[in-house]
């Protein structure tokens, strides 16, 4: 669900028009997961008390940045 909204809010699908829940429901069949109910979801995600509201992207995007980093380092080893 993180990335349902967060797809919305950045505008990337329809501009950020489309309804949540239909973008829910095309991410579940896209990614062949089952999307409960999807505005439940985001209160859960509100409430959470950990350092981050946003684990899930934040893990994500610190896997990506560790990913080119370390293909930058490759890159540096060829030259």
């Amino acid at each position: 669900m993180e990335i349902v909204y967060g797809l919305n809010e950045m505008g990337s699908i329809n501009n950020g028009e489309a309804p949540i829940n239909e973008l829910a429901t095309f991410i579940g069949i896209l990614l062949n997961i089952g999307i409960r109910d999807c505005y439940s979801a985001y209160t859960d995600m509100k409430r959470r008390k950990n350092d981050s509201r946003t684990y899930f992207l934040d893990k994500m995007r610190e896997r990506l940045n560790k990913r080119m980093e370390q293909d930058d380092e490759k890159e540096r080893k060829r030259k």
